[in-house]
């Protein structure tokens, strides 16, 4: 059963490249899940609700997902969280078998993202979580402040050390390309480290002045706050989008004739620039698996280290 799982799997990932669509369909559920809810509370006249804890508008995003539309905030906080995890694992998965750039230091590598994919699936049960008691607690009309926010709290952790060691990778990959492969500081693989450290900077003060501000009463200005939050969250996903993006390239490399003229292309694109005064960089890009459904695939020469 496993063998055959795993066949399938291969044939698929084999023939289909348009992987980035995933973490692309959460980014648009995402959007519209936000804007869907302030366009609702707006053409409601922009109520407060102080039967439910909130007197003061405008009222957080998420109260307002929770009091007005339960079932769809519900649902697009678990769709989020699957293309999360999904994200994360399709790019870990088409590094390992070498349909993206490999992995420089394949052992250290691959621990940081098992890491970063296990912690990154526990932090999407709580968010999940969190959604689930906050809603069900809220229309309960009781008191879930305390549950709601250890929930929130560990969320927030968990997938802040996720997304740290995810990035960390392509801390690691940038610094070995700048120095055996096209010898650029800022290529591709820093330059995506740099925007998602920052990414992630600007998160996590968000996200803490947002609870100190609320926790000393002032939620109207943390409610603006946690409106900003939540669209700057969202370009996580265009980040992934991205990344798996360079997958739709291989298509080029499986006609022949187009191949030789594509190389060039494929590789600028994605930042692999042969350095000619390095004898000990080598990249390759070759193809293997049957004729009717082959597998290009990088490979990485590197002195040991």
């Amino acid at each position: 059963m496993l063998s055959y799982i795993r066949d399938k799997s291969n044939q698929i990932t084999s023939k289909f490249n348009h992987f980035y669509f995933i973490p692309l369909f959460g980014l648009i559920c995402w959007y519209t899940l936000l804007f869907a809810l302030v366009g609702l509370w707006v053409s409601k006249g922009s109520p407060s609700y102080p039967d439910f804890g909130e007197p003061e508008t405008p009222i957080p995003l998420e109260r307002v997902g929770v009091i007005m539309l339960p079932g769809f905030f519900i649902t697009f906080i678990v769709i989020h969280s699957i293309c999360f995890c999904s994200s994360m694992y399709l790019e870990f998965y088409h590094r390992k078998i070498g349909k993206l750039i490999k992995f420089i230091k394949p052992t250290l590598q691959k621990r940081l993202a098992y890491a970063s994919i296990t912690i990154g699936i526990f932090a999407q049960l709580f968010f999940i979580a969190q959604a689930i008691v906050n809603t069900v607690y809220l229309h309960r009309r009781e008191r879930a402040a305390s549950h709601y926010a250890v929930l929130l709290a560990i969320f927030g952790i968990l997938v802040m050390i996720s997304l740290a060691l995810n990035f960390t990778n392509y801390y690691i990959m940038g610094q070995y390309y700048r120095q055996y492969v096209n010898g650029e500081r800022w290529n591709k693989f820093t330059i995506s480290f740099v925007v998602k450290i920052c990414w992630l900077f600007v998160t996590l003060s968000l996200a803490v002045t947002t609870a100190v501000i609320y926790i000393k009463g002032n939620h109207r200005v943390s409610s603006f706050l946690e409106w900003a939050f939540h669209f700057w969250y969202g370009l996580l996903l265009a980040f992934w989008t991205y990344d798996l993006y360079p997958l739709t390239e291989l298509r080029a490399l499986r006609n022949p004739a187009r191949r030789s003229s594509s190389q060039d292309g494929i590789l600028s694109k994605i930042g692999l620039k042969k350095k000619k005064e390095s004898p000990t960089s080598i990249v390759n890009i070759h193809s293997s698996g049957s004729s009717d459904s082959q597998i290009f695939t990088y490979e990485h020469k590197f002195p040991e280290v």
